[in-house]
């Protein structure tokens, strides 16, 4: 049996030293310390090692996808500086330490976001050309564009955003989550079966599978926000209370939310069964993901 802790930690350290290697050695020292700066600041690592449990669910190892798994880390942290910012969710706090712009200013951090989204793609088209497999490159990359553009991440953000202070359905705030937040962890498994040339049988059971998954893992957050510290999730806390904003917990209680996590956690579970691979990783990451604590 897998230990999924164990894994998790050893995944970590992989992918923090290709971290590492990807951050520029050039160019205006503001913009790469503030770069450097939230890449180091911690963080889970979750979005990249989905991809590596992806492609080693389809037996590829870690040297073959960790490019991939790079790239979606480097776009995680943009977003993470972005919506930090005052004119987004106006946080001073983000993985225990002070956000990147209280650290380096509103502009610097700015620069800093979009070159590390500038940054992912540059390494998924080297990816394609060390690989000699361009093809595939241009499906991963096409793939975290989508979920990171206007139909993804970015689109979910501008929902949100419109969304304080009024009242939504369950509907409406599934479709947020479903973008600000399962967007990218959908890309991450999917990309990580793609650099894998998972099958598109397989790739479909795998947006089953993300799709469930994200969910849950936004109702998760939503109810640590509520329920949790700073001092145990490293950032500001109750902030959806402070900014008005319909949650699952908000309409459904905590309660009921907790049981809709679950619910999905199931039904992503259901959708590797379908899949004929071994499923363990996958399936201990999914649970980790929903009964996680902080």
């Amino acid at each position: 049996m897998i230990n999924i802790d164990h894994y998790l930690a050893e995944k970590k350290e992989i992918i923090n030293r290709a971290l590492k290697k990807c951050q520029p050695a050039a160019g205006p020292t503001a913009v790469r310390e503030a770069m450097n700066y939230s890449l180091e600041a911690g963080g889970k690592r979750l979005r990249p090692i989905l991809a590596l449990a992806a492609a080693e669910t389809f037996g590829h190892d870690d040297d073959n996808v960790l490019d991939v798994a790079c790239a979606l880390e480097l776009v995680h942290t943009y977003s993470l500086i972005h919506d930090d910012l005052p004119a987004m969710d106006d946080s001073d706090l983000r993985r225990g330490k002070p956000t990147c712009h209280k650290v380096y200013g509103e502009a610097i951090a700015v620069l800093a976001g979009d070159a590390l989204l500038t940054l992912a793609f540059e390494i998924l088209s080297s990816y394609g050309l060390k690989t000699g497999q361009a093809e595939k490159a241009l499906r991963i990359s096409a793939e975290l564009s989508k979920a990171a553009g206007v139909n993804g991440m970015i689109g979910g953000q501008v929902l949100d955003l419109e969304a304080e202070g009024q009242d939504l359905s369950i509907p409406d705030i599934e479709t947020i989550s479903v973008m600000k937040t399962g967007s990218l962890l959908k890309a991450s498994v999917v990309c990580g079966a793609l650099a894998a040339e998972a099958g598109e049988k397989v790739l479909n059971q795998l947006d089953i599978y993300a799709f469930k998954i994200g969910t849950a893992f936004q109702i998760v957050d939503d109810l640590l926000d509520l329920e949790s510290s700073p001092e145990v999730l490293g950032k500001p806390t109750r902030a959806d209370q402070e900014r008005y904003k319909s949650t699952f917990p908000a309409v459904l209680g905590p309660d009921k939310a907790r049981s809709k996590a679950e619910m999905l956690y199931h039904e992503a579970i259901a959708a590797l069964d379908a899949l004929n691979q071994p499923t363990e990783l996958l399936s201990g990451l999914a649970h980790k993901l929903v009964y996680r604590t902080k």
